[in-house]
């Protein structure tokens, strides 16, 4: 996630300007060794796994990707949906609400994710059956232990930089498993099994997830105060990050932006390579040649001081720029070949959620995006200013958790002062009390917007977005749905009033 330059805009390779790229030599042969047969290839002594909680997208993701390696799985979710009707259409056995007298097979694996009790009827009917109870980011790390696994953290950009990653080896002809926290049809979904020897996975910083892993390459994308019911301070946030990389296996890489404070390198061992990806001319993985069209940014890869074929990035903003040269670290990490890793980063299209553009009936266009915090924002909005040149802004924004909007409040004003008109929708809550809930509203965000001398209004629930958006947008206004709650249930109202 994630967790933002522009040039004249030209469709002239510059690559050809200069000598052929010479290319490094990979960090391991191009040819990647096959993993061992099905589960034989993970950690896991059985191949029968029950998922509670299976809607989830991480936990339906994990399903896929056992599935795909030869597991038998189950699953259920209380709320079932669109995720579990889709798992039941590509054959799972998945079902809504709590029903243990499903529970088939011995000794194997209960996952649950961290919203499901440990006395939930189903776990525990598999816990007599001789299952081996696994919270979701246990299980994760499990996985990770049997794979050569290549885990993508920090507080920006790790959905884009995952699927990224997975096209870049695909383009270098490898067939890596994945897990990835969004759906990416290109890909296959959240989800894949593969039959190399890679494992590409988001590391989650949250309730510090990512401890669990054991990866051979980890990057660290950048490093943003966020999760504050995680890390009240910043010192226990840089602490978390370095016990990540602490995880690291000997002999791995760790790939980290060239800003990252060096007191998360501290807990390193010794045999960790270092590589830095940045702007900086000292970075060892950085871009040059940079060039925007509308933007999407081309450029060619500098790795270690020898350039690489160019890349035509798909994706638009700068911020996908940083998350491409992550990708092809990685690759180079996995030991890819690397023109076939750049050329699979150029034809990647994105990740749903992330800069999605509609076209409404009438001609006019919305562009959906996860962004929640103020520099996603802020990276979102400098990329639709390029991408469509002149055009007004209006942003819909639905903040995402009370606590997060109270203490980063002034940051998210000045963020979106930088839109044209903003409608602030009522606030979306999740594991806060009542005292902190009772302590920011969406009115304060409007005010603050107010205060930085730019247009807001309050637009109250989800539901009536749709109605707002039609009383405050003027002709040929590009149309920004923002946040990470419930707000995309109200883009296609919106779509058809454009």
């Amino acid at each position: 996630m994630p967790n933002p330059e522009s040039g004249a805009s030209s469709d002239h390779d510059l690559a050809a300007d200069c000598a052929a790229p010479s290319t490094p030599a990979p960090a391991t042969p191009a040819t990647e060794p096959a993993a061992p047969e099905g589960i034989a290839g993970t950690s896991f002594g059985s191949r029968r796994f029950h998922f509670v909680g299976v809607g989830g997208s991480g936990m339906s993701g994990l399903a896929r990707l056992l599935a795909g390696v030869g597991g038998i799985v189950s699953g259920s979710d209380s709320d079932g949906g669109a995720v579990v009707d889709g798992l039941a259409e590509e054959g799972h056995d998945v079902w809504n609400g709590c029903q243990p007298d499903r529970i088939d097979g011995v000794d194997g694996y209960v996952i649950r994710s961290a919203a499901v009790p440990l006395a939930d009827g189903e776990v525990q009917q598999c816990v007599r059956q001789g299952f081996t109870s696994l919270l979701y980011a246990e299980a994760v790390g499990r996985l990770s232990e049997g794979r050569r696994t290549l885990a993508i953290g920090g507080t920006h950009g790790k959905t884009s930089t995952t699927g990224l990653t997975v096209a870049a080896l695909r383009g270098a002809g490898r067939d890596p498993s994945h897990l990835i926290g969004g759906e990416v049809p290109e890909l296959g979904g959240n989800g894949h099994g593969g039959k190399g020897a890679s494992f590409v996975v988001e590391a989650c910083e949250f309730n510090r997830s990512f401890h669990n892993l054991r990866p051979f390459g980890a990057a660290i994308l950048n490093l943003d105060h966020d999760h504050f019911d995680c890390y009240p301070s910043t010192d226990e946030l840089i602490e978390a990050f370095a016990g990540y990389l602490a995880r690291v296996r000997p002999g791995g890489t760790a790939l980290v932006e060239e800003t990252v404070p060096k007191a998360v390198l501290s807990s390193l061992r010794s045999d960790v390579e270092i590589l830095t990806v940045g702007s900086g001319l000292w970075a060892d993985i950085r871009a040059v040649d940079v060039v925007d069209k509308l933007g999407c940014f081309s450029f060619d890869p500098v790795l270690l001081g020898e350039r690489l074929p160019r890349i035509n990035m798909s994706m638009v903003g700068h911020h996908n720029m940083m998350n491409a040269m992550f990708a092809l670290g990685l690759a180079y990490i996995a030991g890819a070949d690397l023109a076939g890793a750049c050329e699979g980063i150029s034809n990647f299209g994105g990740v749903r959620r992330r800069y999605e553009v509609h076209e409404g009936p009438a001609g006019g266009v919305l562009v959906n995006d996860y962004a929640h915090h103020p520099a996603e924002i802020e990276a979102v909005l400098a990329a639709s200013r390029l991408r469509f040149p002149g055009k007004r802004l209006l942003v819909v924004f639905q903040p995402h958790q009370y606590q997060r909007t109270l203490l980063l409040l002034d940051a998210f004003a000045d963020a979106l002062a930088e839109a044209d008109t903003t409608l602030v929708a009522e606030i979306y809550g999740a594991r806060e009390n009542d005292e902190i809930m009772a302590s920011v509203s969406a009115g304060d965000l409007v005010s603050g917007v107010r205060e930085n001398g730019a247009d807001a209004h309050y637009a109250g629930p989800v539901a009536g977005l749709a109605k707002a958006v039609a009383e405050h947008r003027r002709a040929g206004d590009v149309v920004m749905v923002l946040g990470a709650g419930d707000i995309d249930t109200a883009v296609a109202d919106i779509v058809a009033g454009l």
